[in-house]
């Protein structure tokens, strides 16, 4: 398990999304560990589903990683920005008829 506290300190979140922008994969599996518990309690709240929530974060974090070069450092924290783009995956999983 990740020392998260540590981890934090050396690897601030916006520099993360930066070594994401060169496909670096262990910079989504970190930033994955810190916040996908708060990523998935957003998408529970939305579609009360787990399979469809972990789909939904899931799609979220890929995302983020094939568009981390997309990412402005202070025009949303790093962790809104992962909470939007959750939402946004969310909402369009619940839109489609089952």
């Amino acid at each position: 398990m990740l020392d998260t506290t540590t981890n934090r300190r050396l690897n601030p979140d916006r520099d993360l999304v930066a070594r994401m922008a060169t496909k670096d994969g262990a910079a989504l599996d970190e930033l994955l560990a810190r916040h996908e518990r708060t990523a998935y309690a957003v998408a529970i709240g939305i579609l009360s589903d787990p399979a469809e929530a972990e789909r939904a974060v899931s799609q979220a974090f890929h995302e983020a990683f094939r568009q981390a070069d997309r990412y402005v450092p202070g025009e949303l924290t790093v962790l809104a920005w992962l909470t939007s783009l959750t939402r946004r995956h969310a909402e369009a999983i619940r839109a489609v008829p089952s």
